[in-house]
């Protein structure tokens, strides 16, 4: 049985808890929290692919199942529970650590077993104990228990980076931009999605990473138009295609997050060209103008901006720059928002604080967070334009719409199916750091897919 980090430093999880009391605004009380069990296919002894609760592994640093974890406010003081692994189950599993060794490993200042739970939390004599909604509380159902407010003091701390959940980030980007770019150099004509998606998932595994971060996507072609296309089944036929990989390791819980498109073949084609050109001024443009105290969704309205100016010189879109922003026309063309919050999960928690709304308009209905920015939050920047012919229809039946774009000049573009480039950024107390060090210049990308291609020629 592993403990939960790869490196010499301590998972910090006291801090974790001490930010998260914090957070609580009390003086007294018990944080307990769960961590999840094996779960095995319906009819069967074959268990799914075992993953941690993300809430209660930013708040222990376990990975393992059938963990709990407590911190008493008043005293400061951080209990680990252990699941007790029997000499039968230990003949498939092996046997753990010493409750001292996981609980100096993962920095607690106690460690019990789980069937000592109930007792060890009564003894606190807690005023209240802080729960988790979805967490089950049995045991400890005689005692005062709040399972309300603990979910937003847990969001909003893990919404902070503190250094060490940074440089495992740093370390998960680097790992997952070396094997896009493996992608950009082995791929060839004639291979298929799936292979594209085998290798890089073979690459992050082998740099460290312990699963995907997300089911990877790698769509060639018109299958880009479809935001989360996951059958990675289709054959790279055609030079004149490209091909969207959107696809991360995660490191010790933490993800990456890496979206690159580029040309199956030697270079881009005039339209795909064209469209990535755009993509990526709206992504360097956005990234440029990250910094503490601007709100997110600025940033969106920014990313608009360009594209709608980019998509006027094409002729795509027509009428005046102000107009097609009244009318969020660009949704019609990126239906998602300009990034979201990245850390523990991929979407991460704590994009719309209480009292957030969302705003229901194209583009903006999608937008994972709407809230200030500030140093040590991590977002990612994932502009796109896309080809969407469900959501161009509706464009067309809409005459307000309908007048702002040239449908014969989008028929043109239609075989692109979309463009994506997504990295993701730290904000610092001056303005940003990018974590994400892939190449994604259309010279660089070129440089690569060209030598790719002459390797198969030879």
């Amino acid at each position: 049985m592993s403990l939960s980090t790869a490196t010499s430093k301590t998972y910090p999880a006291k801090q974790h808890l001490v930010r998260t009391a914090k957070n609580l605004g009390v003086s007294s009380g018990v944080i307990f929290v769960r961590g999840s069990d094996k779960i095995l296919h319906p009819d069967s002894d074959t268990e799914y692919e075992f993953h941690q609760d993300s809430n209660f592994y930013y708040l222990s640093g376990v990975v393992e199942p059938g963990y709990a974890a407590a911190y008493d406010i008043a005293t400061d003081t951080a209990i680990l529970f252990v699941s007790h692994v029997s000499s039968d189950e230990a003949v498939w599993i092996g046997v753990p650590p010493s409750l001292d060794k996981q609980r100096a490993a993962y920095g607690f200042d106690q460690a019990h077993f789980t069937k000592d739970i109930c007792s060890v939390i009564a003894a606190l004599s807690p005023s209240k104990i802080f729960m988790l909604p979805h967490h089950q509380a049995q045991e400890l159902e005689t005692l005062p228990i709040d399972q309300e407010k603990l979910i937003e003091a847990v969001h909003e701390a893990r919404v902070f980076k503190d250094d060490f959940e940074l440089e495992v980030m740093r370390r998960a980007n680097r790992i997952s931009g070396s094997a896009h770019e493996t992608l950009m150099r082995e791929a060839q004509l004639g291979m298929n999605e799936a292979e594209l998606r085998g290798r890089f998932v073979g690459l992050v595994l082998s740099q460290g990473c312990n699963y995907e971060a997300y089911v990877s996507i790698v769509a060639r072609g018109r299958n880009a138009a479809i935001l989360h296309y996951i059958k990675n089944n289709m054959a790279l036929d055609s030079a004149e295609n490209i091909v969207l990989v959107d696809a991360g390791g995660s490191l010790q819980c933490y993800v990456s997050d890496i979206t690159r498109t580029w040309p199956l073949g030697a270079q881009f084609s005039p339209e795909c060209r064209a469209i990535y050109a755009i993509v990526l001024e709206m992504q360097k443009t956005v990234i440029e103008a990250c910094a503490p105290n601007k709100q997110w969704m600025d940033m969106h309205l920014l990313a608009n901006r360009v594209a709608a100016q980019r998509l006027i010189e094409l002729g795509i879109l027509k009428g005046s720059l102000d107009d097609i922003m009244e009318k969020h026309v660009v949704g019609f063309f990126m239906p998602h928002g300009i990034g979201h919050l990245i850390g523990i999960d991929t979407h991460d928690v704590g994009g719309y604080p209480r009292g957030t709304e969302r705003v229901n308009v194209p583009g903006l209905r999608y937008l994972r967070a709407n809230r200030e920015m500030l140093p040590r939050m991590v977002f990612t920047v994932e502009p796109g334009l896309y080809f969407v012919d469900v959501i161009l229809a509706d464009a067309k039946n809409d005459p307000a719409i309908a007048m702002h774009i040239d449908f014969d000049i989008v028929a043109k573009y239609r075989y692109v199916g979309g463009v994506r480039i997504e990295d993701s950024i730290v904000i610092t107390e001056t303005g940003y750091e990018n974590l994400t060090t892939c190449v994604k210049e259309i010279a660089d990308i070129e440089a690569i897919r060209a030598k790719a291609s002459q390797n198969r020629e030879i």
